[in-house]
């Protein structure tokens, strides 16, 4: 499946305050696989002290971002399956860059900027780390990838003069597309695309009524809402056209859902006694991961089968949420125990493995995605504080 990161700018609103919350651990399941695996700290570019992951692909190279001290200077980098990094640069005029996601030849995406969408540049870096700049649609002044397939189309999306937003994809020669959106819509954004050319994402005119969509050689097709949601978002998509993605109704929310080929919904329910799910990710199988609140409100990581039907993954007693699945059914994910939160993964059976954090370090752990072996990437705490990126290598079979 292609890899797509989780949206520009996304780092400037550190995720970090959520990990600083520690709970004290209860009774560790019977199914907590009590091990905890080897991690390499990916590091940091010279000069600078954070650094995070947003892609890996099959081969083991990771697509991630490094920051300056105070996150003013930001290059997107990508680290090869030795664990070196390299300083994918910026394009000519701008002084930061993001990479945002990886596909299985080692090209990656993103973006290059000064200071905000009003002066980015989509980026496309190719497997030997050369930039090649993403064509704006006319009247558009600032530009970002979010994802790329197997096939090297790309996705993302432009800034109009009169501020509006357009999705937007790629081909591999970087002609760029309108994808455009409902009729009834001005903006669109998209999220995800399959190696089989399937985007998905959101149509609006105001975002606070968005719909969700995938778009087809034919244009936007809006995904099918049960009876009471008002708006929502699509944000994975899998080989046969499957999307998942949230809605919202008139309750807090969210509420998880799923789209086959043919954009009708089935409702992904919460845990007995819960009132809200979300779904992060679905394989190729159909099966989709994420959470769902219980009866005491607390989170619960969680997977749907093909049918629909939720059950609940191993927790350590504490609050906890699935990520990412992979074709062989591994879980990637994240649960609190007593030292913090901790990057986690569960096997096809649903057993739960702590993935600890980085040597010497007490601090929290954070996973962000997999590859089909089964490594995990994330980003980990020093004692110092600095959040480094971080990758777990797949055991040995």
């Amino acid at each position: 499946m292609s890899d797509t990161g989780s949206g520009p700018f996304r780092k400037s609103m550190m995720p970090v305050l959520a990990l600083l919350v520690t709970l004290g651990m209860t009774a560790t399941e019977a199914s907590a696989v009590e091990d905890v695996h080897r991690v390499v700290d990916l590091g940091t570019l010279p000069g600078h002290v954070y650094s995070e992951t947003s892609g890996v692909n099959d081969s083991g190279e990771v697509a991630g971002t490094s920051y300056d001290t105070a996150l003013a200077a930001s290059r997107a980098v990508r680290w090869n399956s030795r664990g070196r990094i390299e300083d994918l640069g910026v394009s000519p005029g701008t002084t930061r860059s993001v990479a945002n996601a990886i596909n299985a030849h080692g090209t990656v995406v993103g973006f290059s900027y000064t200071t905000d969408f009003g002066d980015s540049h989509a980026i496309r870096w190719d497997a030997s780390g050369r930039m090649r700049e993403l064509g704006l649609l006319p009247g558009g002044i600032g530009g970002w990838a979010v994802g790329v397939n197997d096939e090297g189309t790309a996705i993302g999306g432009v800034l109009l003069g009169d501020r509006r937003h357009r999705a937007v994809k790629w081909d591999r020669d970087g002609r760029v597309t309108d994808l455009g959106p409902l009729e009834s819509d001005s903006q669109a954004n998209s999220s995800a695309i399959s190696d089989s050319g399937a985007v998905v994402g959101t149509s609006y005119t105001d975002i606070a009524n968005a719909h969700p969509v995938r778009w087809s050689r034919g244009g936007p097709i809006a995904l099918a809402l049960l009876p009471g949601d008002t708006t929502g978002n699509a944000l994975r998509v899998n080989n046969d056209g499957t999307a998942v993605g949230n809605v919202y109704r008139d309750d807090p929310g969210p509420h998880a859902r799923k789209w086959d080929g043919r954009g009708r919904v089935t409702g992904l329910s919460p845990l007995p006694g819960g009132t809200n799910s979300w779904a992060g990710d679905i394989n190729d199988h159909g099966i989709v991961v994420g959470n769902s609140d219980r009866g005491d409100r607390q989170s619960q990581a969680v997977k749907w089968d093909r049918t629909g039907t939720v059950f609940p993954l191993s927790s350590f007693g504490g609050p906890s949420d699935a990520v990412a699945i992979n074709r062989r059914g591994t879980v990637a994910g994240n649960a609190q125990r007593a030292g913090g939160n901790r990057a986690v993964i569960w096997d096809t059976a649903g057993r739960i493995t702590d993935l600890g954090t980085l040597p010497g370090s007490t601090r929290p752990s954070e996973a962000v995605s997999l590859n089909d072996h089964g490594t995990v990437i994330g980003y980990a705490f020093t004692e110092r504080g600095e959040w480094h990126a971080a990758l777990w290598p797949a055991p040995r079979r």
